[in-house]
């Protein structure tokens, strides 16, 4: 993508915690230091874990809750389509933030995200996207820190912005939890993997079941199997990063290929049909 200009840009926010979440309150107020013409169209009640569902079986209501405030009773997802095709027809966005989440999006956690989605629709329809979370600690979800997105990111958007990124790809950033004055640095970083199994289901009757997040209810985590994620000389994970303190921005892309198996498949599967 090109650089964008955040003076007077268009910009579309949503969130998968609900357009009435602190998070996308503040990701709000920042993005209109930058212009006036900021939107958002969020879901009208949470959806975490709503990955990059879109609601093909259910009609959609779109309601108005203030000034250039929407919400949709749907998915990130569907947010955001709704929202430039109806919302925003007029003009596209020039730029698409999801956020601010609560709780950080790495490692495995992105394949679940709806924040994550948000960003991954706007990248499908070629609008710059960026997806935002905020780490709190263990089992308080409910009296989360926003400490250091506050104090952080207004100067990480300008500077990202500014550069710019590849036509394909789309930006992940965390923040960690601690104050502003405790961040270590910003660390460019590769997806990694959790060292432990995050995912609780409880049978809360017979054959009824729920899920959760161990980091929810701050209780013990199993080991899970060696990292499947590679590695990068020089960069440390996401994980990694926000477990020590450092802000962590991760360019994210939509092409699931693993190219190094291509030659291997090629070569050990027979192509020819009898």
């Amino acid at each position: 993508m090109p650089s964008v200009k955040l003076e007077n840009a268009r910009i579309l926010i949503t969130n998968d915690d609900g357009y009435s979440a602190d998070g996308i309150k503040i990701l709000t107020d920042i993005a209109k230091e930058f212009s006036d013409d900021v939107w958002v169209v969020a879901p009208e009640h949470e959806k975490s874990g709503a990955s990059h569902a879109l609601s093909f079986q259910n009609a959609l209501n779109l309601k108005e809750q203030g000034e250039k405030l929407y919400s949709i009773d749907g998915t990130p997802s569907d947010c955001i389509a709704i929202g430039i095709s109806h919302v925003l027809k007029d003009k596209r966005p020039d730029l698409i933030l999801s956020g601010i989440n609560s709780g950080c999006n790495v490692g495995e956690d992105v394949t679940y995200s709806g924040t994550i989605a948000a960003a991954m629709e706007g990248l499908i329809r070629r609008i710059p996207s960026i997806a935002i979370s905020q780490n709190y600690e263990a089992g308080k979800k409910n009296v989360i820190s926003w400490d250091s997105s506050k104090h952080f990111l207004k100067d990480i958007l300008t500077d990202i912005t500014n550069v710019g990124w590849d036509s394909n790809v789309f930006m992940n950033i965390n923040f960690p939890y601690c104050q502003s004055d405790k961040v270590k640095s910003i660390q460019i970083t590769t997806q990694g993997n959790r060292d432990t199994d995050d995912l609780i289901i409880n049978e809360v009757e017979n054959n009824l079941f729920r899920f959760g997040l161990r980091r929810r209810l701050e209780e013990n985590a199993k080991l899970t199997l060696p990292p499947l994620n590679m590695a990068v000389d020089g960069f440390m994970s996401d994980v990694e990063a926000i477990a020590n303190q450092h802000i962590s921005i991760t360019p994210f892309h939509l092409d699931l290929t693993h190219h190094g198996s291509l030659n291997h498949l090629k070569t050990s599967i027979k192509s020819d049909i009898n």
